[in-house]
């Protein structure tokens, strides 16, 4: 899965999630639940079990509570431009230029269970995870770690 502004889901299920990803784009979205009403207001057939599967196929994550789509934590001016998998047991970040060792520090201080440690060059940090499933968790945690706070200003419709 690569976490990237411009293409993260452009070969995704086409008008269903990118309904999603305006939704949670234009509106603060804290549950699944809201996620569902707001699907069938646009005329999508919703249930809570079809929503969660598509926030996971998503890749979204809770950020001060709302729902977000990771490209837009990762493009929101941080440290890091890019987040990207390489086989199943390893993150590949990219930085800004100078960022990765700082970036890497602040992932290892969070003590992320699933992340077996790190390596940090000039722009680029490469995380060893111990398997698939840690690895989708371990990036949604990056995300979250690197989400600036309040990451889209908007009013609430």
């Amino acid at each position: 899965m690569r976490i990237e502004p411009r293409n993260m889901h452009s070969a995704v299920n086409g008008g269903r999630h990118q309904t999603i990803l305006a939704i949670i784009s234009e509106k603060q979205i804290a549950t699944q639940q809201e996620l569902a009403e707001q699907l069938s207001k646009q005329g999508f057939a919703a249930t809570q079990s079809s929503v969660s599967r598509d926030i996971v196929k998503l890749g979204l994550t809770k950020v001060d509570g709302f729902y977000i789509a990771p490209e837009d934590a990762v493009s929101a001016g941080g440290q890091i431009t890019s987040v990207d998998t390489a086989g199943d047991n390893i993150i590949v970040v990219k930085t800004e230029v100078g960022q990765a060792q700082p970036a890497a520090v602040k992932i290892d201080r969070a003590s992320l269970n699933e992340i077996v440690g790190t390596v940090a060059g000039d722009d680029t940090i490469l995380i060893a995870v111990k398997n698939a499933a840690a690895q989708r968790l371990a990036m949604k945690n990056i995300v979250k770690l690197f989400a600036p706070s309040r990451t889209r200003a908007r009013t609430i419709r």
